[in-house]
């Protein structure tokens, strides 16, 4: 027995229609120009942007489709600084994923419209390891490498104290004393091989991330929120989380206070369509309103009572 398949008429249409077609349905729905940004953000994307922000004309606000891996944090806060130039409302779609300085670029933006399977990411930087491998390692790996060996340290001298006193009966100023030697035995190589450099540099990186991050936020979206809130939301995204590829879903983004909320589900259907037939892609649509004449004309051509009349006036009746 063969299976019956519901085609639904709005994903068919979708399908068979072209880049521009989908992001002019797109335009239409959001009721403002649409700007998709479907790639890493580098100095070609940033180059892109500035040629449409250079003659952008949106004041009824612009719409991002955001789908990105990240990039170069100092590159995506370029792209704020020309678009904000241009336009004082920015909403930024995420059907799929926006991690790391995508998620940086949201931080600019008046709303942020998650899909089903919308993701953002943590915005601890990304650097090139020092032993000289191409892997780009995260900032934070200096610094949690410090926070475990911190605890481990504490942990190893307070059981170190504990045996003195209970093997000896020592009380514990002179447990501590005794301590010290077999604690500096133990903690002495570990903290050896920490490169106070590499430290400095992933400091350096880790405050120019938050450094950014209280900037866009202080100048636009977050700029009615207290200082005290906004450095909350930047050093969580930059410090709470034990990988740079951890996923932040919409419940969690709107946890940390991110003006975060569902994107509505045609939307993100025909979102989807245009990232499928746009990879590695910067393109923009303008939003054309429809006019009450535009509307009138439109309502005439699919009236069939309006066609007949057409026909009885051309026939002198």
């Amino acid at each position: 027995m063969s299976e019956v398949v519901k085609v639904d008429e709005d994903a068919a249409l979708i399908e068979s229609a072209s880049l521009v077609g989908c992001m002019l349905i797109l335009a239409d729905l959001r009721e403002r120009s649409v700007l998709c940004v479907n790639r890493a953000m580098d100095q070609t994307c940033l180059e892109n942007v500035y040629e449409i922000a250079d003659t952008l004309d949106a004041p009824e606000g612009l719409t991002i489709l955001l789908n990105s891996p990240g990039g170069d944090i100092g590159v995506a806060y370029r792209m704020l600084l020309a678009l904000r130039g241009r336009v004082d409302d920015i909403e930024i779609l995420v059907p799929g994923r926006a991690k790391s300085a995508a998620t940086f670029l949201c931080l600019g933006a008046d709303s942020i419209h998650m899909g089903r399977y919308g993701e953002l990411g943590p915005l601890d930087p990304q650097m090139f390891d020092r032993s000289g491998s191409a892997v780009r390692v995260s900032a934070l790996e200096t610094f949690k490498a410090l926070e475990n060996l911190l605890g481990y340290s504490m942990n190893s001298l307070d059981a170190i104290v504990r045996l003195l006193i209970s093997r000896t009966n020592m009380d514990v100023p002179h447990a501590l004393d005794n301590a010290h030697p077999l604690f500096a035995a133990i903690a002495s190589p570990l903290y050896s091989q920490i490169d106070p450099h590499e430290l400095g540099e992933s400091g350096r990186y880790l405050s120019v991330s938050e450094e950014y991050s209280m900037r866009v936020m202080r100048r636009w979206a977050y700029k009615d929120r207290t200082e005290e809130y906004r450095r909350e939301i930047a050093q969580r995204l930059i410090w709470s989380y034990p990988d740079h590829g951890f996923v932040i879903d919409l419940i969690e983004a709107q946890e940390i206070g991110l003006k975060a909320e569902r994107l509505d589900d045609e939307s993100d259907m025909i979102c989807g369509a245009i990232l499928y037939m746009s990879e590695d892609l910067v393109a923009f649509q303008k939003y054309a309103p429809t006019t009450d004449s535009d509307s009138k004309t439109e309502k005439e051509n699919d009236d069939p009572t309006a066609e007949v009349s057409s026909e009885t006036n051309g026939s002198g009746r």
